[in-house]
């Protein structure tokens, strides 16, 4: 009797444990829900917003949708095996297809889980494979790392779950008292963004400012649907204005503007690339790259027999910007005075 008993006991903790092993789908479903309502939520209080409230509504909107994405994160990182994995892939995937709204949820949850599968063995190659056709590219891509050179066996149970991360600049009109620059700078400190540089254009009408900013995708989304922006891949550009001359052989100027071109976008887009490439040596720089036009604000001399051209009392400004922005929405802003340069004649 005993040993009935016990094998009795034995086939129920066997059974228990299978059924404690399985995702509890309908807490997973609704938070698949409460989080693709809170960013829902996030887009309709932006839209309607007015300048009285801003700061409030927007600041709710978006504690709720890291409140939820929080939920979603621990029960990612919850998942224990393989089976557990599937399923929880198999229950995005059904939400994903009812709405856009839930789809665009949908992607940031499968970049959770794809996350997840990394750091797990190599069996689940076949499930992250799978994950990755499901990152579109709507989701932020941020960079990966192979985990299991990273971390160690003691170590693999604390999983963390990279949080989508983009980069950004926002532009608004304020008033002498800085009311919007300082809500802007309270979400910033709330949602944890990192300003990298800011410029504030001063003009009749009302001062120009302007944030470039790494935050998280939806927070990028929200204030990109309130203000003026864009998001930065970096296509930075700028504008080089170089004057010379003085006051009795009167001033010339010419205005360059450089971007990135395919072949140097991963360089010549980034604001430290314009920071010490432009401003270490501006004539030199366009001597190699529009001589002609740089020759257009020169003088020629001859030098010990050698022809060359000269640059008096050079002035330099420069203006860095996102690719479908203006001056008037720069980030970046600096004055040079280098002088007088001589540089080789062509």
């Amino acid at each position: 009797m005993l040993k009935k008993l016990l094998a009795v006991a034995m086939v129920l903790f066997i059974a228990s444990s299978c059924l404690a092993a399985e995702i509890d789908s309908a807490k997973f479903n609704k938070a698949l829900k409460e989080y693709a309502d809170a960013i829902s939520q996030v887009n309709y209080n932006v839209k309607g917003i007015d300048c009285h409230n801003e700061p409030e509504a927007l600041d709710i909107a978006l504690t709720n949708a890291e409140r939820t994405e929080k939920t979603l994160e621990n029960i990612v990182s919850s998942l224990k095996d393989e089976q557990e994995i599937s399923e929880a892939y198999k229950l995005i995937e059904k939400f994903s297809e009812k709405s856009d709204l839930n789809e665009y949820a949908a992607q940031q949850v499968f970049k959770m889980l794809h996350t997840k599968a990394n750091f797990m063995s190599a069996d689940y190659n076949q499930i992250s494979s799978d994950l990755d056709k499901k990152i579109t590219k709507r989701t932020a891509q941020a960079p990966t790392t192979n985990s299991q050179n990273l971390m160690k066996k003691r170590h693999k149970r604390l999983i963390m779950i990279d949080t989508p991360m983009a980069e950004a600049i926002v532009c608004f009109e304020d008033t002498g008292t800085n009311r919007r620059v300082n809500n802007l700078n309270k979400i910033f400190k709330r949602h944890g963004c990192k300003i990298i540089s800011s410029y504030v254009n001063v003009n009749k009408k009302g001062d120009r400012c302007c944030y470039y900013f790494t935050g998280k995708k939806y927070v990028i989304d929200a204030l990109l649907g309130h203000f003026d922006g864009s998001v930065v891949n970096s296509d930075l550009k700028a504008a080089v204005k170089v004057t010379t001359g003085g006051f009795w052989g009167g001033k010339k100027n010419y205005t360059f503007y450089l971007g990135p071109k395919r072949s140097n976008k991963d360089v010549m887009g980034e604001l430290a690339w314009y920071k010490t490439r432009i401003e270490h040596n501006p004539i030199a720089f366009f001597a190699e790259n529009n001589y002609d036009e740089l020759a257009t604000i020169g003088s020629k001399e001859t030098v010990a027999g050698i022809n060359k051209l000269l640059f008096k009392n050079v002035k330099v400004e420069v203006w860095v910007f996102a690719g479908d922005m203006t001056e008037a929405d720069s980030i970046y802003h600096n004055k040079l005075e280098l002088g007088d340069i001589y540089i080789d004649a062509k």
